[in-house]
């Protein structure tokens, strides 16, 4: 998913044609690969520690991404040039990821992407606080409403609170200073080699705190095939991601994104036996309207 919305900063402006049916298959093929790299963490996190599972995303991920890159645009684009922006960005995207994974290796993994999909709010008060955006009406009563929706999911009672809950919220902030980030990144930085050195950073950052909890006999086979796996799987949604913006525009597929938690839904079932209920089901509708809502009367301006 990090690869979404880079159009904003590396999309020239010369002339395309447009494909529209051609740009929502390819997004939503690649929310739906996106899932299965998240059902595979969760997997993966019941029996190794979280920071392998995390290093495993990354590690594989950039090496897939790395040899496209290579591929495509040549060696010379592997040269991880880092400025501050692409650091700061590559490092949120990290801690979204990780929060992200602490949080479905405890809850299912519909409710965990669920409580992700607030990143539109949090992004939009970025905006209105950081940058003084002007944020509409409209808007204000769908961020309102989307936070209601987020209530009704997790479904606060009496029962003790589960810290993922909170964990899965922070992802979803981290993932919104990830996007907000993105409109710093050098525009003549293609979005493919962008996306390699993101996956470069939290690379980079994994491998060094995985030497605290890397398991001592090591992944079995099974184990590595996963790992390749999840980071193989983000690898190609992110380029899914990245041909659907040469096909067609943001506010075209921005709605489809949100197909991912049909995958997620149906993982959860067939792989962890979670069945989700109906506050889960009428609070991820409030998300994903409010949401919707927001980020179109945000293209409009």
């Amino acid at each position: 998913m990090d690869a979404w919305r880079n159009d904003m900063t590396s999309e020239s402006n010369a002339p395309r044609k447009r494909n529209h049916l051609a740009g929502i298959v390819a997004i939503v093929a690649a929310m739906q690969v996106i899932a299965f790299s998240d059902a595979a963490a969760k997997y993966l996190s019941l029996t190794l520690p979280l920071m392998a599972v995390i290093w495993g995303r990354f590690f594989f991920h950039a090496l897939f991404t790395g040899v496209y890159v290579g591929f495509k645009h040549g060696p010379r684009a592997l040269n991880p040039a880092m400025s501050g922006v692409l650091a700061a960005r590559g490092a949120a995207l990290f801690c979204a990821v990780g929060l992200l994974y602490a949080t479905i290796q405890r809850i299912p993994l519909a409710t965990g992407l669920t409580l992700w999909f607030v990143e539109p709010f949090i992004l939009t008060l970025l905006c209105r606080w950081l940058l003084k955006e002007k944020v509409s009406a409209a808007q204000w009563a769908a961020i309102a409403v989307g936070f209601a929706g987020v209530v009704i999911a997790i479904k606060p009672t009496v029962a003790p609170f589960d810290v993922a809950y909170l964990t899965g919220l922070g992802a979803g902030v981290f993932y919104a200073l990830f996007l907000f980030l993105t409109r710093y990144i050098d525009g003549d930085t293609p979005q493919l080699v962008s996306v390699f050195h993101t996956g470069l950073v939290g690379a980079a950052a994994a491998s060094i705190l995985v030497l605290f909890s890397w398991p001592a006999a090591g992944p079995t086979v099974w184990e590595w095939t996963l790992l390749m796996f999840a980071g193989g799987a983000a690898a190609v949604a992110h380029i899914f991601v990245i041909k659907s913006f040469e096909k067609t525009d943001a506010s075209v597929i921005a709605p489809y994104t949100y197909s991912e938690i049909i995958m997620a839904a149906i993982l959860g079932y067939l792989v962890f036996g979670d069945r989700p209920d109906r506050w889960l089901i009428i609070g991820c509708a409030l998300i994903i309207t409010s949401g919707i809502i927001v980020g179109r009367h945000k293209t409009r301006e």
